[in-house]
C-alpha cells in the first residue's frame, strides 16, 4: 500500500463554507491557516452544508471557502477593530473588518446542541507578518546620532547597504 495514491478524503467534501475538516487538511499539508479578510458580508439564504441560512460571511483574499461567522468569532473581529483604532459600534461594523489578518484552529471542544463538536475559531492574537525593514539613508543620519545609536542598533530596525553603512561610519566619526 505504500506505493499506491492515497486520497485524502476531506479534500473531496462537496461544501460551500470552511468547515473543521478543511481546516484538517490544510494543517495536514502543512498549509498556514492565517488569511486576510477580502469583505464581511450579513447574507440570506446561503447554503449551508444543505440548508439555507442567513447569517455573516467572511470572504478571503487567498482562495479558501467562506467562513461562517458565529457570535464568538464576531467579538473577536470587534476586539481587533478595536486594537486599530476604531471606537464605539465602528470595530462592530462588518465592512470595517476588511483587511484584516486573521488566523483559524479548529476548537475540539465547542457546544452546540448540547453535544460537543469540532468548530473554526479565529485566534484570539492577531497574527503579524513580518514587515520588511526600511532602509537607512542619508536623511536618517541626524536622528540615529542624536539618539546615540550604535550600528547593531541600526541594523535592528534598518536596512543598510554597504556603500550607506560606509557613509555612516564616516559621518559618526566627523560629526
Amino acid at each position: 500500500m505504500a506505493n499506491e495514491t492515497q486520497t485524502d478524503w476531506r479534500k473531496y467534501r462537496k461544501s460551500t463554507n470552511l468547515a473543521s475538516a478543511d481546516l484538517d487538511a490544510m494543517e495536514t499539508d502543512k498549509i498556514p491557516l492565517i488569511f486576510q479578510i477580502k469583505s464581511v458580508k450579513y447574507e440570506t439564504g446561503v447554503d449551508v452544508s444543505g440548508t439555507k441560512q442567513d447569517g455573516i460571511f467572511c470572504y478571503f483574499v487567498q482562495n479558501v471557502k467562506p467562513l461562517k461567522l458565529n457570535s464568538t468569532n464576531n467579538k473577536i473581529l470587534a476586539g481587533f477593530a478595536k486594537k486599530d483604532g476604531l471606537i464605539g459600534k465602528e470595530c462592530h461594523v462588518i465592512e470595517n473588518w476588511q483587511g484584516m489578518l486573521i488566523e483559524l484552529f479548529v476548537d475540539r471542544s465547542v457546544k452546540m446542541m448540547g453535544a460537543i463538536v469540532d468548530g473554526i475559531r479565529i485566534k484570539p492574537i492577531q497574527p503579524i507578518l513580518n514587515k520588511p525593514k526600511p532602509n537607512f539613508t542619508e536623511s536618517n543620519f541626524a536622528d540615529a546620532k542624536k539618539a546615540n545609536a550604535t550600528l547593531e542598533q541600526i541594523k535592528s530596525k534598518y536596512t543598510l547597504t554597504n556603500e550607506i553603512e560606509t557613509l555612516w561610519n564616516t559621518y559618526n566619526k566627523e560629526a
